[in-house]
């Protein structure tokens, strides 16, 4: 595609979030995924760990970024990236087409629930900003531990001092969101779990080895966030 056409696409699907260079311009938002170590980093443990691994799902994509960074790191598996807006996977597509990704495949899903997606089996699950927007992440995560061996999280958790409640055995607290963001959930409620109980939701969900890989406090001061990778046999 030549950059007029870009352009012409870009304002057609907008406003967006990530930002993305083709044809020697920049287009569309401020944050650009093909930075983003989170991604990079999941490519690099992929291709020298799991080298055979064919089949990846994106839990929530967004604008595509990520799902760019793993597609075309991972030219030999297929990406399944998910979204429960129809207008971020339009914009994921795009991304795709320009940078001439063929090995993905876009899909509409709740990840709350029903969780389609996850009625199938994965060699890996990639989760980056997704997991502290549902309400019942141990169920998630539960949903994940079935169907795949591993897992790269990225979420922000509860402080232990802000934890004012207990659900199902474990600490944390509920956040509004303010569903009319673009980064935000479609419920009106979400629970951010403490990282000690976060641990303990993925290893109750049958995942056998919880490795935190790094921490650290958002940039918008949400709370403090964990990247971890949760594996099993």
């Amino acid at each position: 595609m030549t950059a007029p056409e870009i352009a012409a696409e870009v304002e057609r699907l907008g406003p967006w979030i990530t930002g993305f260079t083709a044809a020697g311009r920049d287009f569309g938002g401020q944050y650009f995924a093909e930075h983003d170590l989170r991604a990079k980093n999941f490519v690099a443990r992929i291709r020298s760990r799991t080298p055979a691994a064919r089949l990846i799902l994106e839990c929530g994509c967004l604008d595509g970024g990520h799902t760019a960074v793993l597609a075309g790191g991972l030219p030999e598996a297929t990406i399944i990236a998910t979204d429960v807006r129809e207008d971020n996977l339009r914009r994921a597509a795009l991304l795709a087409r320009v940078r001439g990704l063929t090995n993905i495949a876009f899909t509409m899903d709740d990840l709350e629930e029903p969780a389609a997606s996850l009625a199938d089996p994965y060699d890996a699950i990639f989760c980056v900003g997704l997991l502290y927007h549902l309400r019942d992440p141990a169920k998630f995560l539960q949903r994940c531990a079935a169907s795949s061996p591993l897992l790269w999280l990225w979420t922000v958790y509860c402080a232990e001092d802000a934890a004012t409640l207990v659900e199902g055995g474990h600490r944390g607290r509920l956040y509004a969101e303010p569903t009319d963001h673009p980064l935000s959930a479609v419920r009106p409620e979400s629970f951010f779990p403490t990282l000690g109980s976060l641990v303990e939701m993925a290893l109750f969900a049958g995942y056998q080895n919880v490795e935190i890989l790094q921490r650290e406090m958002t940039a918008n001061g949400n709370g403090p966030a964990v990247l971890l990778c949760a594996t099993r046999s």
